[in-house]
């Protein structure tokens, strides 16, 4: 086990770890990862599965639940589209090694990809508040 330096918080790491145990960043073990984020929405009952594909074969990369950092290995640009059960659309981009993307919610539940400098905290307990009328607790 060799430590490296967790690239969010600047503190030692185990090379083995999966997240830092001191901010929740998740560990990219190459550079050329690519990290996409699927957090939980407070008040969400289900834990949806999230699949990342390739756009140009169609053939699934990667898949995670809500709550989970997926990594996957990208050398070159590639083509990808994101599912998330239970959510609508398919939002697309070209990655790039290294690319860091969080998935987010607009109305009624459609997803979209937004780029990010680098993916901090905790997918479990960072999910957006999205109660409103009747649902919020007064």
């Amino acid at each position: 086990m060799a430590l490296i330096i967790c690239e969010e918080c600047k503190k030692e790491v185990s090379d083995k770890a999966l997240q830092c145990p001191h901010c929740g960043a998740p560990i990219s073990s190459k550079k050329h990862d690519v990290m996409i984020r699927f957090p939980i929405w407070k008040g969400q009952m289900l834990n949806n599965m999230c699949y990342v594909y390739n756009k140009d074969t169609g053939e699934e990369i990667v898949r995670g639940k809500q709550g989970e950092t997926v990594v996957f290995e990208c050398t070159e640009p590639m083509n990808i589209y994101v599912v998330v059960k239970g959510s609508f659309g398919k939002p697309e981009a070209t990655v790039y090694p290294g690319d860091r993307y969080d998935v987010g919610y607009r109305g009624f539940g459609k997803i979209y990809l937004s780029k990010v400098d680098s993916i901090t905290g905790n997918a479990n307990c960072d999910g957006l508040d999205i109660s409103v009328g009747f649902f919020k607790q007064f």
